[in-house]
């Protein structure tokens, strides 16, 4: 039974070890549009705290807890997940599940700048304005960096949910679908004080 979703080095190195275990024996699903994980594919390993530095310098801040610890238990998966679009036909696409560094770092800057472009802001606009910065981790999954507790919103321009109150609930229940229905991988209320970007 995995354990709490705490943003824990415990809790992340567990969901790597039970997450590896179920890709050793999974299949793709043949009737889903979408990217899927590739059957046999594990985490890459976590990142050295040298490393992590390197990241926190390229994205331009210090990563709160939550990231820290994500990172320096995985980097990212070893195989980019797969669109075979239904069995439709169609060439299969394929891009990362989880974003690594710093293989992903210009994907990870373009998808910033994408979300502060659709939404006319600008980093400093953000610090003036006390709004959290961003960053991506998964799809258009963005973790919130300066509020605490680092609950995630769901960002496709200028369509900007509330979807979970931690990247430790994100990520398990993407891997794991089942365990949305779980009490404590629940998304919890939306925090008060949250400012969805350009909401008073």
């Amino acid at each position: 039974m995995i354990i709490a979703p705490d943003d824990s080095i415990a809790f992340f190195e567990q969901l790597r070890e039970l997450s590896d275990r179920h890709w050793a024996g999974s299949s793709l699903d043949q009737d889903i549009f979408g990217f899927q994980v590739q059957p046999g594919t594990t985490w890459n390993p976590g990142l050295s705290a040298a490393e992590l530095k390197a990241f926190e310098g390229a994205v331009g801040f210090t990563f709160p807890a939550p990231l820290r610890h994500f990172y320096a238990v995985m980097n990212g998966l070893d195989k980019p997940g797969v669109n075979i679009y239904g069995s439709s036909g169609h060439a299969p696409a394929y891009t990362p599940v989880f974003y690594t560094f710093p293989n992903d770092m210009n994907r990870i800057q373009n998808l910033l700048q994408w979300i502060y472009s659709a939404n006319n802001i600008t980093a400093g606009r953000l610090r003036a304005e006390g709004i959290s910065r961003i960053f991506p981790i998964c799809g258009h999954r963005f973790m919130l960096v300066d509020v605490p507790g680092n609950p995630v919103l769901s960002m496709y321009e200028t369509d900007i949910i509330y979807w979970t109150d931690n990247i430790s609930k994100l990520i398990a229940t993407h891997i794991f679908p089942e365990l949305a229905g779980k009490p404590a991988f629940k998304p919890t209320p939306v925090p008060s004080g949250i400012k969805y970007w350009l909401t008073p």
